[in-house]
């Protein structure tokens, strides 16, 4: 069972988060708040074999991420207006 994973950043976003003064606790949340998204996109999509073909997770991010995120917040709103609050 994996319970823990490294993520390696690339030096300009690890910059901003630390100008961001973003926590690991927040980056943590939002991390695994991704991946329960995206498992359950993968979840559905196994129901529907096509739907996963019309878009398939290699390319959600080939142009920006910006599109995933926004989802990802209004999907997860409550999540991370707490998280926010912390």
């Amino acid at each position: 069972m994996m319970d823990t994973i490294t993520v390696r950043l690339p030096e300009d976003v690890a910059a901003q988060l630390e100008a961001e003064r973003v926590s690991e606790e927040q980056l943590g949340s939002f991390v695994v708040a991704a991946l329960k998204a995206w498992l359950m996109r993968r979840q559905a999509a196994s129901t529907s074999r096509a739907e996963l073909t019309k878009r398939p997770w290699s390319e959600a991010f080939r142009d920006s991420a910006v599109a995933f995120a926004d989802q990802l917040l209004d999907e997860n709103r409550a999540l991370f207006e707490e998280l926010a609050r912390l």
